[in-house]
């Protein structure tokens, strides 16, 4: 065990000594993060970037609304407001409602311009309007159990993300920092 040790004592020493910068700071290294990942949308959402805190389905007079409630972690948030992308939504069905709603996906949606004032919660509403009638075990089944996929494209329609969601999402916050 004392080998072994001595062996990572030394392998910490001569990884250290390799580093032509003797003086990183977490901001350098931050920094250089940021510049090796672009500033690319498709590059933003991996990690992802922001908290879900809600999936939400209501149903009434044959029209369902799905609301995906998130927060922008801060970093991430700061650079929404410099370069203004924009960014759209479109909700991907289970096959289970897919073969229910007879569609496989919602159409697409935009993210409300962000805001400057610090505000990084916002919801996405998602209304689908449906012509035949649900019984009440269709409805249970579209509200219930069932996991939904999120896709998220940037301005020229290119998936950036999927995201499965359902109405037991938590926060599921991937930070970096």
């Amino acid at each position: 065990m004392p080998k072994l040790r001595l062996f990572v004592i030394f392998l910490c020493l001569f990884l250290a000594a390799c580093s032509n910068n003797q003086n990183m700071t977490f901001e350098d290294i931050n920094r250089q993060l940021d510049e090796a990942a672009g500033t690319e949308n498709n590059l933003w959402f991996v990690p992802a970037n922001f908290s879900v805190s809600l999936f939400d389905i209501k149903y009434e007079n044959h029209k369902f609304v799905y609301t995906w409630t998130f927060t922008f972690h801060e970093k991430f948030y700061q650079k929404l407001l410099i370069t203004k992308p924009k960014i759209y939504y479109r909700l991907l069905f289970p096959k289970e409602v897919s073969n229910i709603l007879k569609v496989e996906q919602s159409d697409y949606f935009q993210l409300e311009p962000i805001e400057p004032n610090g505000k990084r919660k916002y919801a996405v509403e998602i209304p689908l309007i449906i012509d035949n009638e649900l019984t009440d075990e269709e409805i249970e089944l579209l509200r219930n159990n069932l996991n939904y996929s999120l896709m998220i494209y940037n301005d020229n329609f290119e998936p950036i993300i999927n995201r499965d969601i359902s109405i037991y999402s938590k926060d599921t916050t991937i930070y970096f920092d």
